[in-house]
C-alpha cells in the first residue's frame, strides 16, 4: 500500500525543515531520518528508517555513511576519500548508486548513518541492522590507507595541489583505483 501525501513524512529540502532538522540533530546528538531517493542503493532503500548520530566530520572514516547539507539539501552518502586543500580537510562523498563525488567542508557534515529499520522481502525488520560495514566500505577504507601509506614513503603518490600537474606514479594509482573500484564496489544497473 502507498503512503498518502499526508502520511508522508516532510521533505529535508524544505529550508525550515531543513534548518529544524539539523537543530535537532545538533541539540539531541541523535535522530531518525526517513531516506528518499536512490542513491545509495543497494545498501539504503527509498523508505527505510535511518539512525543517524551526530559527530564531528573528522570523526568520520572513509567509508562511513554520513548525512550533509550541500546545496541547502539534506544528502546521505558515503565517504569515500579524504583530502587536504588550500589547508582545510575536504571530504569526497558518493552515492552507492551515483557516478558523481561531492567535495564537502567539514562544517556541512552532521552525522554518522549508524542503523536503518526497513522491509526486507516483504517482511519488517523490528530491530535496525547496522550499517556501513560493507563490503564497499572495505574497498574505500583499505584503498585510502594504502594511498596513505605509500604517500608517506614515496611523495609522488600523494594527491597532488590544486593547479599542479600530477605525476605518473599518482595517475598510476589513480588508474589502479578506477579498474579496481567497479569490482570491490560495483554500481546497480538502473
Amino acid at each position: 500500500m502507498e503512503p498518502t501525501s499526508a502520511s508522508r513524512p516532510p521533505v529535508a529540502s524544505d529550508p525550515a525543515v531543513l534548518r529544524l532538522l539539523v537543530e535537532a540533530l545538533r541539540a539531541g546528538g541523535a535522530a531518525r531520518i526517513h531516506l528518499r531517493g536512490d542513491s545509495m542503493l543497494p545498501t539504503l532503500r527509498e523508505g527505510w528508517k535511518l539512525h543517524v548520530r551526530c559527530l564531528e566530520a573528522r570523526s568520520l572514516r572513509v567509508g562511513d555513511i554520513a548525512v550533509f547539507v550541500q546545496r541547502d539539501l539534506l544528502t546521505i552518502h558515503r565517504l569515500v576519500w579524504k583530502k587536504i586543500e588550500d589547508g582545510r580537510e575536504k571530504f569526497i562523498f558518493q552515492g552507492d548508486n551515483n557516478p558523481r563525488c561531492e567535495v564537502v567542508e567539514a562544517p556541512a557534515v552532521l552525522g554518522k548513518v549508524e542503523a536503518a529499520e526497513g522491509e526486507w522481502g516483504g517482511d519488517p525488520v523490528p530491530n535496525p541492522i547496522t550499517v556501513g560495514n560493507d563490503s564497499r566500505a572495505f574497498f574505500y577504507r583499505n584503498a585510502y590507507r594504502a594511498h596513505a601509506w605509500l604517500s608517506r614513503r614515496l611523495p609522488a603518490a600523494a594527491v597532488p595541489v590544486d593547479g599542479v600537474r600530477p605525476g605518473v606514479l599518482y595517475r598510476l594509482l589513480r588508474t589502479a583505483f578506477r579498474l579496481l573500484e567497479p569490482i570491490f564496489s560495483p554500481r546497480p544497473r538502473r
